[in-house]
């Protein structure tokens, strides 16, 4: 029996009418194409009022929330104590550690919903009152600077991984005494390394797997004492794919310093343009059955997915799918996650919506921050509650009673099938996930959706140090040998005018830029990460042609390499054959 019965009989109709083929137009990127059998399934699964909103931009949506590879200075919620996190000052966002986040109750912090104005912006109201958790650490990480932390030893500036010694990364898993790793795992005493597994020794390495002892990779396998190679399986002492003798090699190995930051951008340029010269699969799945996206593993049945691991089924324009992910739409970020649609960073949760940041939360809709809740509605950072509305604790009959109220309110207006609004995200936009993953454009889409407009250093963003200092060198200035930086450097603010930041080494950075003899880097750190990324393939997808046969496949766009060379699946791999 419906819970809901009044919003039921309104959404039905509007439901009955979807018709496959119709022609639709996004209000936002004008994008126009046709109503699909399969989304018109997903509307009426989840009774869902259908909106016109172009998949990827349903995406960027979604991702409005992620902070990305962001850090900031926040202040204590209660004593002004300044912590680092991903969360800016100038949202309004409070925060607080992860321990005392979890010790408290928040639900003495609620609104008496009002029928008579937006519902949405109560939420935003709500978000502002309720302090977010500043790392949000699976587990807790160990003299770490870390958000979403696997469980991070000595790491600093880390996000979603597992890892020791490791600096500016996002999803290193397993990875130690590394710098600048994005999506790989197994990485060891490596730097610039994406997309990527089973790295020693190495740097700037893309797309490839157990490899050591190498410099600019990609697309290899099984390779070591290479530099500068693409596609190459099982190889040794390859010289920007030329193959050498190994005293060939080495002679010329012991000539170049990757410690000088002048050589390493003369064959950094160098290696782009092999990269861009090298034929690309038409994606880098593996082992999947009737699926159609990128990154994706052992997948069945999904459709316009970007990145999925452990078995994805039956999943609709999503991303990052992990583990057993089944039946959700336009969703992101799940972890064993079901029947979920237009949420996202749920894990364990079944049917949620319109949600970011659940675990092991079910029926949970508009709500953040909420972990092991059930039939909520609205609510942030609650606990083990049940029957909620803007975290204010109902009966159950008068939790469904207004609800069903509410949601007819919300459905008539045109609140409800919206996404959280772009001004309760914590991040701030132009690096965060929308632009990060799915290309959204920083302008435009922030205002399409009405995101947060203040400027990276506002409300002491940057901290005291760098904020106040009055002498700042420029970031040019850093020596380009790594031989040459002495630990005077160490804390000494700069600027990057490229990027219109202010930043300062610190000691264990310049300890492992030694270590690894990495060329001291002049841009802001996380200017270089956002560029890792966009090394990778993102989760824009568009058509082309296989270069060989003209066969047309489905791609995934790349920011560096935009006119790579593409093959689909059978000619790359009869290329593999024979020059690999």
């Amino acid at each position: 029996m419906s819970k809901t019965p009044n919003y039921d009989s309104k959404i039905q109709p509007v439901l009955d009418t979807l018709k496959p083929n119709t022609e639709i137009t996004c209000p936002i990127s004008g994008e126009k194409r046709t109503l699909t059998e399969n989304e018109i399934t997903v509307y009426r699964k989840h009774q869902a009022p259908p909106k016109n909103y172009a998949p990827i931009v349903r995406m960027q949506m979604l991702t409005t929330q992620w902070p990305g590879g962001q850090w900031w200075y926040n202040k204590h919620a209660e004593s002004g104590a300044p912590i680092i996190c991903p969360v800016h000052p100038a949202t309004g966002i409070k925060v607080l550690p992860d321990k005392e986040w979890f010790a408290k109750d928040f639900s003495d912090l609620s609104l008496e919903v009002d029928l008579n104005h937006l519902f949405l912006d109560q939420l935003i109201e709500l978000r502002r009152k309720v302090p977010s958790s500043a790392g949000r650490n699976y587990k807790e990480a160990e003299n770490s600077i870390a958000v979403v932390s696997l469980g991070d030893v000595n790491s600093y500036f880390v996000v979603l991984s597992r890892s020791k010694n490791t600096l500016f990364s996002v999803s290193a898993l397993d990875t130690e005494s590394s710098a600048e790793v994005y999506n790989s795992s197994g990485v060891t005493s490596s730097y610039q390394v994406v997309h990527s597994d089973r790295i020693y020794n190495s740097q700037y390495i893309r797309e490839s797997r157990d490899c050591l002892n190498s410099a600019f990779l990609f697309d290899c396998r099984n390779c070591e004492n290479c530099f500068g190679a693409t596609n190459k399986r099982n190889a040794k002492y390859v010289w920007f794919n030329k193959q050498l003798t190994q005293n060939e090699w080495e002679k010329l190995r012991a000539e170049v310093d990757l410690g000088s930051r002048s050589q390493t951008q003369k064959w950094l340029a160098k290696f782009n343009e092999l990269v861009n010269q090298a034929p690309w699969p038409e994606n880098f799945n593996e082992n999947c059955e009737n699926s159609t996206g990128e990154y994706l593993t052992k997948a069945t049945n999904c459709e316009m997915v970007y990145y999925a691991d452990g078995g994805a089924r039956d999943e609709f324009h999503t991303s990052w799918s992990l583990g057993n992910c089944e039946r959700n739409a336009y969703a992101s970020s799940m972890s064993n996650a079901q029947d979920n649609y237009f949420s996202c960073d749920v894990v364990q949760c079944n049917k949620t919506r319109y949600s970011y940041l659940l675990m092991r939360c079910q029926n949970v809709e508009y709500s953040t921050e909420c972990y092991d809740c059930e039939n909520v509605f609205g609510c942030v950072g609650l606990r083990r509650k049940k029957f909620c509305i803007l975290n204010k604790q109902y009966s159950e009959n008068d939790y469904w009673k207004k609800l069903d109220e509410l949601k007819c309110v919300m459905l008539e207006r045109g609140e409800y099938g919206e996404f959280l609004p772009a001004k309760m995200s914590p991040a701030y936009f132009p690096e965060g996930g929308s632009v990060r993953y799915y290309l959204a454009d920083p302008v435009v889409f922030s205002k399409a959706v009405n995101a947060h407009t203040f400027e990276a250093d506002e409300d002491g963003a940057l901290g005291e140090n760098l904020s106040n200092a009055t002498k700042v060198a420029d970031s040019t200035e850093i020596p380009d040998s790594i031989d040459n930086l002495d630990d005077a450097w160490i804390g000494k603010p700069v600027f990057d005018a490229a990027y219109k930041r202010r930043f300062s080494l610190f000691a264990p950075e310049v300890t492992l830029y030694r270590k690894l003899r990495v060329a001291p880097p002049v841009s802001h750190h996380v200017k270089r990460v956002l560029d890792l990324t966009h090394t990778a393939n993102t989760g824009v997808f568009e058509s082309c042609t296989c270069e060989t046969c003209q066969e047309d496949v489905t791609i995934s766009r790349n920011p560096t390499y935009p006119n790579r060379r593409i093959f689909c699946k059978a000619c790359y791999l009869e290329y593999i054959e024979k020059n690999g």
